[in-house]
Parts: C-alpha cells; structure tokens; sequence
C-alpha cells in the first residue's frame, strides 16, 4: 500500500506586488495555518517517510513548518523547482520517481495543478483546493511506477477552515 499526501502550499503575502510570485513568502494566516496543519496531520498517526515541496519560498515555508510539527527533519526535504506551478503529469512524474521504501510521501505545490490532480485521482470535481488543504490517496501498489495508473481511494481530505482538530 502507498499513501501520497498532496498539500497546497499556506496562504502567501502579496504585501510587495513588485515581488516575483517565486518568492512570495507566508502572511500571518499561513504562519498560522501550517503548523496547526501539521498538528492535525500529526494526530493521524501516519508516519511519513519523505517531504518533496515545490521550491518556491511559501511552499517551502510550508513544508517546513509542516515538517517541525511531525518531527520530520528539515534536511531531509526535497526542494524541486519543477513542482513550482507543476501541472498533473508533473506532479505524478515525481510521485512515480520516489522509491520503493517509500511507503507514505507528502507534496507541497501550487494551484492549479494541484486541483487538476487531486480532481483526476478522486473522478470528482473540487472546484478549489484551499490554500494549506491536504487531500490523501491510498492505492493498493507496491511500486511508486504503479501508482499513477492505480486504482486510488481518497483517504482523506482536510482544511485549515473545516475546524477539525481545532
């Protein structure tokens, strides 16, 4: 079994228009957002085994602050400039590339790519996956080169605005 734990990055600043989106950083609320986040995803008890984020500055804020919730080490984060506004393909390119030991993974991105995905896995429409929203899927595979093709079940799905675990 594999578990792919897709996250939009939280909620960024737009305090400087002159600054490039890449380098976008966090406002208060994704501060706040990430880390409870984090608590809630923590309070799954899922043990994850590695963190692959878009290296965009409010992903990788996200995916650090996230990641200090569960304990996991910053170093071990895998920064990639290709999930930066990564369309699906993309996204299922680094899923199928992780290995095998692998059993759960989390990917920190962006809209709309992540909506499209979490859209193709589910064979629903979410019109938005909110800013710092977590969507899990579980498929029955035990190669990563399985996964994209796999028949995905969504284990679930959650927000900073839906007030569980509050």
């Amino acid at each position: 079994m594999k578990t792919i734990i897709i996250t939009r990055h939280a909620k960024s600043s737009w305090d400087n228009i002159l600054q490039k989106d890449f380098d976008r950083t966090l406002n208060s609320r994704g501060y706040h957002d990430a880390p409870m986040m984090g608590k809630r995803l923590e309070n799954r008890n899922l043990s994850i085994s590695k963190i692959i984020s878009s290296a965009a500055i409010r992903a990788k804020e996200t995916a650090l602050l996230i990641a200090n919730e569960l304990q996991y080490a910053s170093e071990n984060i895998l920064f990639l400039e290709e999930l930066y506004h990564a369309p699906p393909n993309r996204i299922n390119d680094v899923i199928i590339a992780l290995d095998d030991s692998i059993e759960t993974a989390m990917i920190v991105c962006h809209n709309p790519g992540i909506t499209d995905w979490v859209n193709e896995q589910a064979g629903t429409i979410i019109a938005n996956m909110p800013t710092c929203a977590m969507a899990a899927f579980t498929a029955n595979v035990q190669h990563w080169h399985q996964f994209a093709n796999a028949k995905k079940e969504l284990f679930f799905l959650d927000f900073p605005k839906n007030g569980i675990g509050d």
